[in-house]
């Protein structure tokens, strides 16, 4: 709460759990392939705004509460940050951080027992995602991995969920993405930057609604 009493962080308790950080990335409208992220962080006074509100895009398909394999959905819900990865610089927020060098792959073929997982050490797949090429491209320059469908793992419900660098059309505007967030690069080193891993950071998706509501 602020001194005024306003509520900063309207999301369901249920989404939070124990995290004392979270990403929050909404819209109003789920068919739109647009939304903002804000990160708050939780103080004895309560929850307040550390960053935001930023534009961002999500899926070009908007959000979905039943993402799978290829739909163009960016998945609504709560998500742990296992890893950061790239090839650029991270600033050191405590998460692990894997450097990107040539084939290394996430899996995506839905026939591989190593799906969604990242692999290294071999030529990508057809299917699969070349980290490394995607990364020398720009928006995989640095990214950050969402554990969405990875605790367990289920084959076809999607996978490759990050936060990270726009892509663009060549009139300069920003492209949707398959599933993932995108923003700005100078936005995603303030967001790593402000990331702290000792905090439990969530990663909370969805419409206003969905991330309000009590009931899941």
């Amino acid at each position: 709460m602020h001194a005024d009493n306003t509520p900063v962080l309207n999301i369901a308790e249920s989404l939070i759990g124990n995290a004392q950080q979270v990403v929050v990335v909404e819209n109003t409208a789920k068919e739109r392939s647009s939304a903002t992220l804000s990160v708050y962080i939780k103080s004895d006074l309560g929850w307040h705004k550390q960053f935001g509100s930023i534009p961002v895009r999500i899926g070009r398909n908007g959000f979905s509460q039943r993402h799978r394999e290829g739909d163009g959905t960016t998945p609504m819900g709560s998500y742990g940050i296992p890893l950061v990865f790239g090839i650029a610089p991270i600033p050191d927020n405590g998460f692990p951080f894997i450097q990107i060098r040539e084939n290394y792959c996430w899996v995506l073929r839905q026939t591989q027992k190593t799906y969604n997982t990242l692999m290294k050490g071999s030529k990508c797949a057809q299917g699969d995602e070349d980290l490394y090429r995607i990364a020398k491209g720009g928006p995989y320059r640095r990214s950050i991995v969402l554990d969405f469908n990875m605790n367990p793992v289920v084959r076809g419900h999607g996978g490759a969920i990050f936060i990270h660098s726009h892509s663009y059309y060549s009139s300069g505007k920003t492209k949707p993405t398959s599933g993932c967030v995108s923003l700005t690069n100078a936005h995603l080193v303030k967001l790593l930057q402000i990331l702290d891993a000792s905090l439990q950071t969530r990663v909370v998706m969805g419409t206003k609604s969905f991330l309000s509501s009590s009931i899941r």
